[in-house]
């Protein structure tokens, strides 16, 4: 199963980091505010850079689960910036999209099932919990199928090579072994939403403009 983002775990970005040192960050103050906030990529529509951004509100997700680990965040905390056109935004994680699990995790699970099937990714996710099952059949397979439709997209716009002429599943598992954090939250710079959510129909990833690699992550 391929190990989402821990060759890099030595990289320094709150950001980027698992939910647990991300946390710790926040809720610590231990951070640069306007740093985060042109890690994020988010921009005011009015002076067109992020240079306005002030530290707005902050507001808190419940509950994430690690299906990977079985460990569970609550309360994780989000911060909100005020740009000058009037607008407030949220600052993401990369490990954060509308589902209840890391996006890091659930792309294991996809892993998991493509090297050793469904039922062994379930059964995974429930060893590693507290002994119920985290997540359907059917939401499984939704997620493999999503990631699949994604894969090919979010490669060419990472410039990650897949191979022409090769099997979809074989692509895919390519995508998700060289696939880090710093790479799932250039994506949602990128395309305005995460990997793995329903994109908003009138904005659907575009690779017509290409990510630059990121430096020291292969």
């Amino acid at each position: 199963m391929t190990t989402i983002g821990k060759p890099h775990s030595n990289i320094s970005s709150i950001l980027t980091s698992d939910l647990a040192v991300y946390r710790v960050a926040i809720k610590s103050g231990n951070f640069c505010f306007g740093s985060l906030v042109a890690e994020s990529g988010l921009v005011c529509t009015e002076c067109g850079t992020a240079d306005c951004s002030q530290r707005h509100a902050t507001w808190f997700r419940k509950r994430i689960f690690d299906l990977c680990t079985g460990e569970v965040f609550q309360n994780v905390p989000i911060l909100r910036a005020r740009f000058c056109d009037g607008t407030t935004k949220s600052l993401f994680p990369a490990e954060l999209w509308r589902g209840r699990a890391t996006v890091s995790s659930v792309l294991e699970a996809v892993s998991s099932a493509i090297n050793g099937g469904v039922e062994q990714a379930l059964q995974q996710a429930v060893s590693a919990g507290d002994g119920d099952e985290p997540f359907s059949e059917r939401t499984l397979r939704r997620w493999i199928k999503r990631a699949g439709d994604r894969a090919p997209v979010a490669s060419a716009t990472l410039n990650f090579p897949l191979g022409a002429g090769r099997p979809p599943v074989e692509k895919l598992e390519t995508f998700l072994s060289q696939v880090h954090p710093h790479h799932l939250l250039a994506l949602r710079r990128q395309w305005g939403f995460s990997i793995l959510d329903v994109p908003p129909p009138q904005e659907p990833p575009s690779t017509a403009t290409r990510i630059k690699p990121v430096p020291g992550v292969n």
